[in-house]
């Protein structure tokens, strides 16, 4: 997806543009934007009302963990469109690019998502080494302090769902600790207490029945060493939360996610 001045420079002249969209090698989206045929849907939707992807669309398009609740089809406009779309804190740019860049498209987040939704986004972009926690904070500095506070939160995750699980669970007062090394070569995603281990299991890498019987070996070597391991699905987490949350207060009010005392014998 590129602009006319792009492509002039890239080397294209005019007329080798005006000929590529008579071939049908570019599509013409609108005065000065063009797109191959097979381009993404949501992009070329966007650049057709007048303005890029952005927010967690523009997020999601670059590689970022983003929840499917944020939806799809965020658009930013220019200020001179007079349309209503996403907008950063701090006051938007020009549209120069089919699709907003990290910085952009996360001070559109931070107005459009949820609390959760931010911490989520900002673990992720930690993960991928898309942004520090400095730039994390610079890029927050004109949202609300409310807003700003939520990067307290953010922490180590290799997942936006065990992101999701973290905040929920810290959100009732258990204490949760992340990326656990249980000994060489065995990390966990996250510690309740001794022994709770809970494993947060994403829909891209745990599809496959290989990786699926990696995990059970995983859970299996873990019962042998005392824990208690608790593995959630994508979808479970998403859609059957509040059943998720009664197991696990169930769990720590029994006590069971503390390894048992040994009682001295009286001599």
């Amino acid at each position: 997806m590129l602009s006319a001045a792009q492509l002039l420079q890239l080397g294209w002249s005019r007329w080798e543009i005006e000929r590529a969209v008579q071939l049908g090698t570019l599509l013409r989206l609108r005065s000065g934007w063009f797109a191959q045929p097979g381009a993404s849907a949501s992009v070329v939707s966007a650049v057709r009302q007048g303005g890029c992807l952005a927010c967690a669309s523009a997020l999601r398009a670059r590689g970022v963990w983003v929840p499917e609740g944020l939806g799809r089809g965020h658009v930013r406009f220019p200020r001179r469109a007079g349309k209503s779309g996403c907008s950063p804190f701090g006051g938007s740019h020009a549209v120069a690019s089919a699709v907003d860049d990290v910085e952009t498209a996360f001070r559109c987040l931070l107005r459009c998502g949820s609390a959760e939704d931010v911490v989520v986004v900002a673990d992720s972009l930690l993960h991928l080494r898309r942004a520090t926690r400095a730039e994390l904070t610079r890029w927050a500095e004109d949202a609300p302090a409310r807003v700003r506070r939520l990067l307290d939160k953010v922490d180590v995750a290799e997942s936006g769902t065990e992101t999701m699980v973290r905040l929920r669970l810290r959100a009732l007062g258990i204490a949760v600790r992340t990326q656990v090394s249980i000994w060489e070569g065995m990390r966990v995603d996250l510690l309740i207490g001794d022994r709770l281990v809970i494993e947060c299991d994403s829909r891209e890498h745990h599809a496959g029945w290989d990786r699926q019987q990696q995990d059970r070996a995983r859970d299996r070597e873990l019962a042998a060493l005392g824990y208690l391991p608790l593995r959630l699905t994508y979808r479970q987490i998403h859609d059957d939360w509040p059943r998720i949350e009664a197991d696990v207060l169930a769990i720590v009010r029994r006590g069971d996610h503390r390894r048992p005392r040994v009682r001295k014998m009286r001599s």
